[in-house]
């Protein structure tokens, strides 16, 4: 419930979005100083190959070429690789045996081999990027082909390739939580185990705007100016600073206006690395941008692993041990902390909000010659849910019970909280139980035998399908705020987390418009800019309204308070005699009051300013939660599933905008159905070319794809903070893929046709259905 009509709660249409829609927007490709080049990236044509020359001569002489680098120019430019992190306490997991995980850290510009295809061999600058890309091509390099190793299971043959000599049978890390022995007992005990072998598909991130960047020298001092999409603008100048062996004073990174990140803009990439080299070297500004082929081939991916999981449950059908077994296959290269973000997520939400007692999760990474991988949106949590929320159907299905009852039996209730999960993860608040009735209400769950007969009248096979998730919010436990009042009557926050799409102005506006009782309108929001700014963690692990909001609320209070000592002077009343409401400083019991704004212009008479900083740190992630019902039907003459109805019931805690919240939603809902019925990235297994490597063959989701959700919310206050937020940003993706293929599990079951994996593309039913007959 808002407090007042732009405050916390109100449904404010997004301040930004003006701007945007009348082409206002200020993306990295639109910044266009005097005197800009441009850049173009020449790229491996092989997935695994050894450089044994290259000759840049040709290229150098070409018109308008002011620099070609390969990784031989870079020896005196940057300190190291790219850090993976993987051998950097906190993120050091190791092996079980004792060992280092792989080091497998990228350098900008492949060393003597290349190990993915589209990886990095040279970079040239020239005056327009028609010359840079014509004079790319003049590069002549000799390769020496060498095995590729694609799937999964080629990677783990002995015969195979070996890529990095520290992953020996090409396993980087291998990795175990849970109480193995508990979890043993647990399934000898058990009076039934389903079981189930999944595969979670790889995909593309494909962001809205491409990547892109735009690197300057100062001429004056030396210091590096870079704009950049990206999602903390002071973790880029942190991972930048490390690659150029600079101190992070000579960084200025600015974050312009940002089509996506989704997680994959979280780190740092080669092209920003070499856009600074390049433009120290030329002092001029240089400009790289992506083309989309690019994109699929240079953009950190995601997903991809193949799952083996186990619920044991009771004679009672109550689930009393999980165990997993999973590897993934995260590419050529180990990208920034990609081992420790997987683990952890992947594991610390394992057994969802359900009373499971025990479980053991094991997970190994495997190399291979594929693009590296790196978070995306819902990342570990949607693979730990999706898992799980399988496996109950799947028990269901075993036993006879019905998927909703089976699963309300098992939930955990107000009297188990605070509630340890098998993961790791402490579940401090929810209502599940209310939040799974919810959802069987709003997808009239119960009257589904009805509508299955009308679509088995067209022809049609009908399924339905529900999936409750959890997810761990909040990724780093800190987050910086400063809040300054002008006496001219303007509020500017300045903020350390990052907006790439997600309405931020507004959400930090309705946050200080009720807690300073100032105008909406008269608030400035500021992020992304490593000078103005002067620390932040960022926009990552849906954290931003609970992290960032937290810290502008403390803030605020400071402001309130250091606002109160000013006005007593004012009004010559004693400290305790003044209370402050709707933007005003008041003597009690009296009308002699000042506006927050008149205390700022006292402050500022004195040469000072009225501006406080906060920092707020938490313990611990929280966890948000919810509910999906996909109900759809499949034409068995080609296989294609069409979504008939989806209701979403989310805890995100307390909303600060309905609007936007529900935006969320929608839009994590559509790259949750796309992972679950459209997506993959596929390589040819003879020469290890992608064969989906743009829009024309890669299937992204379009609007006649998706259903128009049914959404409610259980707004279940989180009480680590004092706006009562968890997360919000992925939590539809996260429950989404499990829920769609549950629903088609359901509709090929009734013709007793074999369940189909990750992307459910018409082919995969098609066949599930032919080796039935029932098409």
């Amino acid at each position: 419930m808002a407090t007042n009509e732009t405050g916390i709660g109100a449904s404010v249409p997004r301040k930004e979005d003006f701007r945007f829609l009348t082409g206002n927007g200020l993306f990295s490709d639109d910044i266009l100083a005097p005197g800009t080049l441009a850049a173009s990236v020449l790229r491996a044509p092989l997935p695994h190959a050894d450089i044994t020359s290259i000759d840049v001569e040709a290229a150098r002489a070409a018109p308008g070429v002011r620099l070609v680098l390969t990784s031989a120019d870079l020896e005196d430019e940057i300190a190291g690789p790219i850090p993976s992190f993987s051998k950097v306490p906190p993120f050091d997991i190791g092996r079980l045996d004792g060992g280092d995980a792989a080091e497998a850290s990228q350098y900008p510009l492949a060393r003597e081999r290349v190990r993915y295809l589209g990886e990095p061999v040279a970079f040239v600058v020239a005056d327009t990027l028609s010359q840079a890309q014509d004079a790319a091509e003049l590069i002549a390099v000799d390769y020496a082909p060498l095995q590729s190793v694609m799937e999964i299971e080629d990677a783990l043959e002995p015969s195979a390739a070996q890529i990095w000599p520290d992953a020996p049978g090409n396993v980087s890390f291998d990795w175990a939580t849970g109480d193995e022995a508990a979890t043993d007992a647990a399934f000898a005990a058990a009076a039934h185990v389903s079981r189930l072998r999944l595969v979670n598909n790889r995909v593309v991130i494909n962001f809205m705007e491409p990547r892109a960047a735009v690197a300057r020298c100062d001429a004056a001092d030396g210091r590096l100016i870079l704009q950049v999409g990206c999602q903390s603008a002071h973790g880029m100048r942190a991972g930048l600073a490390m690659v150029l062996g600079v101190d992070e004073e000579q960084l200025h990174v600015i974050v312009p206006d940002t089509g996506g990140g989704f997680g994959a803009r979280g780190g740092v990439y080669a092209e920003f690395v070499l856009a600074l080299v390049a433009a120290r070297r030329l002092q001029m500004p240089v400009k790289w941008t992506a083309n989309r082929s690019e994109a699929f081939l240079s953009d950190n991916q995601a997903r991809d692993h193949i799952f083996d999981g186990e619920l044991a449950l009771d004679e009672e059908g109550r689930f009393i041990g999980l165990r997993v077994r999973g590897d993934w296959r995260h590419g050529a290269y180990l990208a920034n902390r990609s081992i420790w973000v997987m683990t952890h997520y992947v594991s610390q939400i394992l057994g969802g909000p359900y009373r499971i007692p025990t479980g053991h999760l094991a997970l190994r990474g495997v190399v291979s010659n594929t693009t590296p991988q790196g978070a995306y949106r819902g990342i570990g949590r949607l693979e730990s849910n999706y898992i799980l929320e399988r496996l109950i159907d799947q028990a269901a299905v075993d036993t006879g019970v019905d998927p909703a009852s089976l699963r309300r039996r098992n939930l955990l209730d107000a009297g188990d909280l605070p509630w340890g999960m098998v993961g790791g993860a402490v579940v401090t608040s929810g209502d599940f139980t209310a939040n799974l009735d919810r959802a069987v209400e709003l997808s009239g769950w119960q009257e589904a035998a009805a509508r299955r007969a009308a679509a088995e009248a067209e022809g049609r096979l009908h399924g339905i399908g529900m999936a409750m998730y959890t997810e761990n919010d909040g990724a780093t436990p800190t987050e910086f705020a400063e809040i300054a009042v002008a006496g001219d009557g303007r509020v500017t926050a300045m903020l350390g987390t990052q907006d790439f799409g997600m309405g931020h102005a507004t959400m930090y506006s309705q946050i200080l418009s009720e807690k300073l009782g100032v105008r909406f309108e008269d608030i400035d929001v500021v992020y992304g800019d490593s000078d103005r700014v002067r620390r932040g963690a960022g926009s990552y692990g849906s954290r931003s309204a609970r992290m960032g909001g937290t810290a502008a609320f403390m803030g605020a209070e400071k402001v309130i308070e250091r606002g109160r000592e000013a006005a007593a002077d004012l009004l010559e009343s004693a400290i305790g005699d003044i209370e402050f409401a709707d933007g005003r400083f008041t003597i009690v019991g009296t009308d002699r009051s000042v506006t927050l704004y008149d205390v700022a212009a006292d402050i500022e008479k004195a040469g000072e300013k009225l501006a406080e900083e906060a920092d707020f740190n938490v313990q611990a992630e929280v966890i948000s939660n919810g509910v999906h019902v996909c109900e759809l039907t499949v034409d068995p003459a080609d296989g294609s599933v069409r979504i008939e109805n989806y209701s979403i019931v989310a805890d995100v805690g307390r909303i600060v905008n309905p609007i936007i919240v529900l935006g969320q939603m929608h839009g994590g809902l559509a790259q949750g159905i796309g992972q679950a019925l459209l997506e993959r990235i596929v390589y040819d297994q003879d020469n290890g070319q992608t064969l989906t490597g743009s829009l024309m063959d890669y299937c992204l989701p379009r609007a006649d794809d998706l259903p128009r959700p049914m959404v409610a919310f259980n707004e279940v206050i989180e009480k680590d903070n004092p706006i009562g937020a968890k997360g919000a940003g992925e939590s539809a993706t996260t429950g989404a893929p499990s829920a769609v293929m549950n629903a088609l599990a359901d509709a090929l079951s009734r013709v007793g046709a074999e369940p189909v994996d990750m992307p459910a593309t018409p082919e995969k039913v098609w066949r599930s259905l032919r080796a039935v007959g029932a098409n």
